[in-house]
Formats: C-alpha cells, structure tokens, sequence
C-alpha cells in the first residue's frame, strides 16, 4: 500500500467530513425549527411511495425527457457504489483489488451508466444554455454541479484507461467495461512512464473533485440531493384534495392562527425548501405564473422561504430561540440592544417583507405545481397557512372577498341570496326532500345540489338534467333543500377556518342526523370538500360526481338511453367539444375518464383534447375562493383557458364543473363572436336529450 498517499488521503477526507457534517447539522436544525407533525406513520406505504417516486422515478417519467434525469439518478448511484474501489485501486501498490462481492458485470453496468450520464449532462448543458427554457435557471451553481459530476466520470476513465494500457493481462474486473477499454485503447501508445503520471494525476484530480464535492453539497442548493430522497419518504399520504391539516380553534395555548413566521410551518414544510431541485415543473404549469401574476412556486420555495429560513434561523440558532413569538418578547428585545442586525433580521415579517399579499393570493389552489413536482414538494398548503394568518389575525380580504364571506355566514352561500330560497329551482320537478322522506335512512343517494346549483341559473340547468337523468335511471335519491348550507370550500382555502368549522360542523350534524351514506354531486369543490375534507370532522360518506354515477348508470343498464335514429328531434347538433379537465375533478380526485365517456355517447360528438389537458390541464382561474375576487394582474386566467380552447377551433367547450363553466362562458363572451354560437357544455345537458 502507498501509505504517503494514504496519510495524504486522510487529511483530505478530515476536513470534508467536518464541513459536511456541520452543514448537514445545520441545515437539520433549520428544519426542526418548525412545528411538529406526524410524518412517521405507514411505514410500508411510505416506502412504496419512495421506490416508486425515488428509484422508479415514476414522477419524472411524466415528461419526455424525464428518462434522462432517471439514468443519471442511477447513474450517479453506481458511481458512489465504485468509489471505494477505486481509491483502493490507487492506493494499492502490486497488490490484488478487494472485489466487495462484486464482479465484472457490476463495472459493466456501472461503466454504461457513467456513458449515459455523460451524454445526458451535456444534453442537459445544451438545454440550458442554448434552448433555455424560462423554467430554468442558468447561474453558476447549476454550472458548477454538471462541472463536478462530468469531471468525476471523466477522471476515473482516465485513470482506468491508463492503468488498463499498463497492465501485462487484462484486468478481470474490467473486462466487460466498454469505456474504460475504449481510453484504454486511446492510450495504447504512450509510454509506460507517461500512462503512470496519467493514472497518478487523474487519481488525484478525481480524489479532490470528490472530496470538494461532497463538502459543497449541503453548503448549496444541490442539498436538494439528499434531501429529495427523504422528502419523497415524508410525503403526505392523504388524497391530493384532503391534505389541508386541521385547525384547534379551542387551543387555549394558541396565540395566533396560521403562519406568520418562516417557524410557524411544520418541519415537512420546510424541508420542502430544501428538496427543491429547481427543475421548474410548478412554474411551467403554474397557472397564476403563466398569466403574469407574481406567484412563481418555484421561486417561493427555493428562493424565497428557503432564504429567509436560512437568514432568520441562524440568527434563531445563534440565541437559542425556538420561536420570535411573544413568549420570547424579552429575550428579542435584548439582541435589539445588542445586536441591530440580527434584531432586524428576526423582526422580518415572513407576510409583506418575505412573501407579498400578492403571492399569496394569486394562488388558484389548482394543484398543478404539487402534481408535476417530482420530489414531492407541497405548495398550496403554505399558502393557505399564510392566508389564515391573514383571515383571522388580521382579516385581510380583499372587499369583493369579504362580502362573499359575509354572504355565507348569513346566507349559507357566496350570492348572499335568501337561505330560505335554497330549494326553490326544484319545485316543478317533483323532487324529494330528505325531510320529507319517510324513511330517510334507506334513500339511496343525498344529491348534494351546492351553492351554484341552487342560486346561479346557469348551474341550475345542470342540476335539473341531473335530476332528470336520476329520476330517469329509478334511482332513489332526495336533497337537503333549505338545510344544506355551503360547503365551505372556498371559505377554507381563503384562510377563513373559523367559518369553515363553523358549516363543516353544522352540515354534519345535518347528514349524520339522516345517517347519509351515499352522496352524488354535480360540483366538484363540493365533491372533494365532502369526501376528502369532511372526515376530519367525523363526516364520513361516498361521494360522487354526478358524471360518475350517470356513467354507472348507463354502464349497469338502469338508464336507457335512445339510439341515434331515434334522436331526430332531441336537439342534439353535431359538433366538435374542446373538452376542460376541471382542477377539483382531474387531479384533486383523479377521475379523467367519466366526463369523456359521457361525451362520447352523445351522437355527432367529437371531442378534442386541448394541448394542456388531464393532471396537465390549466385551471380556469376560480379556485381557492378566486371565483370572488377581482383579477387585476396580468392576463385573466379565464381567457387564457379559454384561447387554448379556441386554438382547437370547437363548436363548444366540454366543462364538468359550474365554477369551470362560469369562467368558460365569461371568456368566451370577451374572446368570441356571439355569431359564432361558441356554448360551454356539461355531458349531463347532452345526456338528458338522449333520454
């Protein structure tokens, strides 16, 4: 053994250990600064969860080019695996190389591997810097991690190489590994001399990149590395559409509700910020970024929070704080005598200092951003947290907001039309109310009819064919009428959780009361509140959207639906349908195919596929209580949905959701010739004419 170099190694190796560990402590500390929260639990399913997202790469695989970042994940992890061998090989002098185990066909693998990545490295190269795509970034940082690996690889060819062109007889690890032969071969002529300094050079080239590599990661933003692996493990494993956390609104010890400070988020949420990788998913889908808005979830995660975490934690670590809440009032006001910056620091207010009211409320809770994130990043929620801050400590809505609210908490709707006129659009169809019903427990299906089927008359042409449809298809079925009030949907995810409480707990008192087991709605808000929301408040049933049941229906031969000569005076115009995946229906619950099915029976129907379509369609622009707010910056998010239509040159929009539908038919009115007779569709309007 070459004990110099050994000595040498060693010294090299202390100080990346210690520069490695130390960042690594840190940067764990920042986590922990935030609130707890049980990420621990189904062990098993987070596990499958991590060979699917992590090993798989199954997230990745959803664009093209996705492949690559799965064969250089791999890549890089046979790589590490042959690090030992090769320092051993270097250090080892006329003595035989320890196997591990291993043989040739893992130096081959590994070999093939280290080829592709190369290849994909400079692809990746050539993407950001002659393509560049907006989505990423070109600085020196992502420069300097290609630099590192591309060097790695190329060094330990070379060593290879010219240890291989030395050798009397071929080396028997080696022999299947195509690059190394190839330098190999490249080499052949030089000397022996020569292809010694070749190897002793390209060693410890390698040894120092590798080295000086391992102490820049958690000291940069390629921690994401590391941390990417771990936050896939920690991913929630609740229903996309269920994963807003409960509020204690009787917590005595609670001083304020929602996050105000970068420490008031979970630990979870904030090692989102350092799982980034930056790759630019959310923001490519983002439908607030994408018209303009400030909202960029990239840029809130990985720059933003990220940052202030970073400056404001330090100083928290330096003083042991645990909190700048009012129980360390005392101890903050001594830092501001005896240290103006620091205090400065801590005194930053994570609401319009770090994250502007703008961001915050530019977010359509479409869902997109935590969808298409391959490492498992949850957006919306901090948002959320942020806009309770908001809504209840400060009441800071804007006023079109405030009187939806204030409509709701007297009314029990957003149109503040009389609670009393809840079932008025359904006297003339003979349908039953659950109060009426002689035995309320035993009728089949609730038909939870929401806000916008009972009060806005657009919505109520869907919910008097879905009724129809029902009554059609001998299915037992009652509403609620006057006793069903908001579902609070868009109450919660504007920050209002009090409100949201407040509905929640007197709408399941309402269904419990009844003992409702089965629900059908035509709203998808409503559908995810019901079914993903109402759990945590001991509101358990099935629910369904309205496509879904009708298509059962249909399928299980209890709706007969007339042939197509039959059809003759249904008022059914052929005509092609730019068919809108609904953010709520798509991929809050998963459910693409029902609406489509749907369409597909109607005769003379064509649907089309707009270029953002299914977990990549683009929101319409009423989520997250946007439906009543004014849009004032950038481009209406409605009309861009409604031009990616248009460029499909439709008869008619397919929509499955009358919030989709409203903002269909107002972008439509503001983008189309009323000539042209452009309609916006729900299936179950097609599908009542077939009756």
């Amino acid at each position: 053994m070459n004990v110099l170099w050994l000595v040498c190694l060693l010294v090299l190796i202390a100080p990346t250990v210690y520069i490695f560990i130390t960042a690594a402590r840190k940067k764990l500390a920042l986590v922990m600064l935030g609130t707890p929260e049980n990420r621990f639990d189904q062990k098993g399913s987070r596990f499958r969860q991590f060979v699917n997202n992590v090993l798989l790469g199954k997230k990745l695989m959803n664009e093209p080019y996705g492949i690559f970042h799965v064969v250089i994940f791999w890549g890089f992890v046979f790589i590490v695996l042959a690090e030992l061998p090769f320092i051993l090989e270097g250090l080892l002098v006329d003595t035989e190389l320890p196997t591990f185990g291993i043989g040739p066909i893992f130096f081959m693998i590994k070999d093939v591997l280290a080829g592709c990545v190369f290849l994909g490295l400079i692809g990746a190269l050539i993407r950001r810097w002659i393509v560049r795509p907006a989505r990423l970034y070109r600085t020196f940082e992502a420069f300097l991690v290609v630099f590192f690996i591309m060097m790695i690889i190329l060094t330990d060819w070379l060593f290879a190489g010219a240890r291989l062109a030395m050798a009397a007889e071929p080396a028997p690890l080696y022999e299947l590994a195509p690059f190394y032969h190839l330098f190999a071969s490249a080499m052949g002529n030089a000397s022996p001399s020569g292809l010694e300094a070749i190897a002793n050079v390209m060693w410890w080239l390698h040894v120092i990149i590798l080295l000086t590599f391992t102490a820049y990661i958690p000291n940069s933003k390629h921690l994401h590395l590391i941390a990417a692996p771990i936050n896939s493990f920690f991913a929630s494993l609740k229903p996309t559409g269920g994963q807003i956390a409960p509020m204690d609104l009787e917590d005595e010890d609670a001083t304020e509700f929602g996050v105000s400070r970068i420490e008031g988020f979970t630990w979870k949420q904030l090692l989102d910020s350092f799982s980034c990788g930056e790759c630019g998913r959310c923001m490519d889908n983002c439908p607030a970024q994408l018209t303009g808005k400030p909202l960029n979830p990239k840029e809130l995660l990985a720059r933003t929070l990220k940052n202030h975490l970073i400056e404001k934690g330090e100083v928290m670590l330096k003083y042991g704080l645990k909190s700048t809440g009012e129980e360390n009032e005392e101890k903050i006001a001594e830092i501001t005598g005896e240290n103006p910056e620091d205090a400065a620091i801590l005194a930053k207010s994570l609401i319009n200092d770090v994250v502007t009211e703008d961001v915050i409320w530019s977010c359509t809770t479409c869902m997109s951003c935590q969808i298409q994130c391959p490492v498992s990043n949850e957006h919306v929620n901090k948002i959320i947290d942020m806009r309770r801050y908001q809504a209840m400590m400060e009441g800071a809505f804007t006023p079109e907001l405030e009187t939806a609210l204030r409509n709701v908490e007297n009314n029990f709707n957003p149109w503040g039309i009389g609670w009393s006129n809840r079932e008025d659009w359904a006297k003339d169809l003979g349908v039953k109310l659950l109060r009426d019903a002689e035995d309320p427990e035993n009728v089949e299906y609730l038909y939870w009819v929401g806000c916008a089927g009972s009060f806005d008359s657009r919505a109520q042409k869907v919910a008097t064919a879905t009724v129809k449809i029902l009554t059609a298809a001998g299915v037992d079925f009652a509403i609620l009428g006057t006793e069903e009030k908001c579902c609070g949907d868009f109450v919660r995810r504007a920050g209002n959780e009090y409100a949201y409480q407040s509905l929640v707990a007197e709408n399941v008192e309402t269904l419990n009361g009844y003992k409702v087991k089965k629900i059908v709605t035509a709203c998808p808000h409503c559908l995810n509140a019901l079914k993903n929301d109402y759990p945590s408040f001991d509101g358990n049933y099935e629910v369904f959207h309205h496509t879904q049941l009708i298509n059962q229906l249909i399928t299980d031969g209890k709706l007969t639906l007339k042939e197509e000569d039959q059809l003759k005076d249904a008022g059914l115009e052929p005509r092609t349908i730019a068919y809108h995946d609904s953010c709520y229906l798509g991929r809050y619950q998963q459910e693409y195919q029902a609406p489509r099915d749907l369409f597909a029976r109607v005769p003379g129907v064509t649907l089309m596929e707009m270029d953002r379509h299914h977990d990549k369609s683009f929101c319409c622009g009423a989520g997250g209580g946007r439906m009543w707010m004014e849009e004032t910056l950038g481009t209406r998010i409605n009309q861009t949905r409604v031009e990616q239509a248009l460029a499909k040159d439709p008869q008619a929009i397919g929509a499955n959701c009358p919030f989709c539908m409203t903002m269909l038919e107002d972008g439509v009115k503001e983008k189309v010739d009323p000539e042209k007779g452009i309609t916006v569709v729900d299936p179950a309007e097609l599908i009542v004419k077939m009756l």
